[in-house]
């Protein structure tokens, strides 16, 4: 009886281990597959002419949809790429959640203290105490819009951090414009006669953080100007978002 017993237990456990294997079996083969599809996604992307470098690529909460982060935005894709959902948001029904905005929020926040402000202008008003840095190409409307209606609005207590980011391809001319600005005797100002009062500035060369900054850009997938990030390493195209900001920390 002990031995009918024993067998009978032996036979629940292997039963069990196998089950146990199997689902262990079932979920590397799971990942392998998402694995697999990643490789194809991200080969597939990157013959596309121009080449297009995603920086992540994973299974979207919808099965078969794959999400794709690349030049500073999030799309949708099959395994094979052979469609594409560009500009949608993908909503969560049950809490009315933007999964996309959640997820792009993620991924272009930075850690603000990890900013390399030396390559930056610095522009301090009044204490200065709230930080905030910004993208900006010279010959930008948008940016120029941004840096008047600061002015016009004499908020204070801030500093801003300028990154130099000429868009050479919209604006030929931005990168000399940059290059001058930041080379002038006072930099700050140089910058303010140009976006606020319109002062081309005097022509000038210099060792300069034009290059370091394009780089750093494409690092944070900046993909146009003015891109903000705020005090908490929030990325913003806002300006309204960025007065709130800094009302807000009074």
């Amino acid at each position: 009886m002990a031995s009918s017993r024993m067998t009978f237990s032996k036979k629940i456990f292997v039963s069990l281990l196998s089950a146990g294997l199997l689902l262990s079996g079932t979920t590397l083969v799971a990942q392998a597959n998402t694995a697999d599809d990643i490789a194809t996604i991200k080969s597939n992307l990157e013959k596309r002419k121009p080449a297009m470098i995603a920086k992540s690529i994973k299974p979207s909460p919808l099965a078969g949809l794959y999400e794709v982060y690349a030049n500073g935005n999030i799309f949708y894709v099959d395994k094979t790429v052979s469609y594409v959902m560009v500009g949608g948001a993908l909503m969560e029904d049950s809490t009315k959640k933007n999964l996309t905005a959640e997820r792009l929020s993620e991924l272009t926040s930075i850690k603000f203290d990890t900013l390399p402000i030396k390559n930056a202008i610095e522009i301090k008003k009044g204490t200065g105490a709230y930080k905030f840095a910004v993208f900006s190409d010279p010959d930008c409307p948008y940016c120029k819009t941004l840096e008047q209606g600061l002015d016009k609005m004499n908020l204070t207590d801030y500093t801003a951090y300028v990154f130099l980011f000429p868009l050479k391809e919209l604006h030929p001319d931005a990168t000399v414009k940059a290059e001058s600005i930041w080379c002038a005797k006072d930099k700050k100002e140089a910058w303010f006669n140009w976006m606020v009062k319109g002062t081309t500035p005097e022509k000038a060369t210099c060792g300069n953080p034009l290059a370091a900054n394009e780089k750093l850009a494409d690092e944070f997938g900046v993909a146009g100007t003015p891109t903000i990030y705020l005090n908490n390493g929030k990325q913003t195209q806002s300006p309204q978002e960025l007065v709130a900001a800094i009302k807000e920390s009074k």
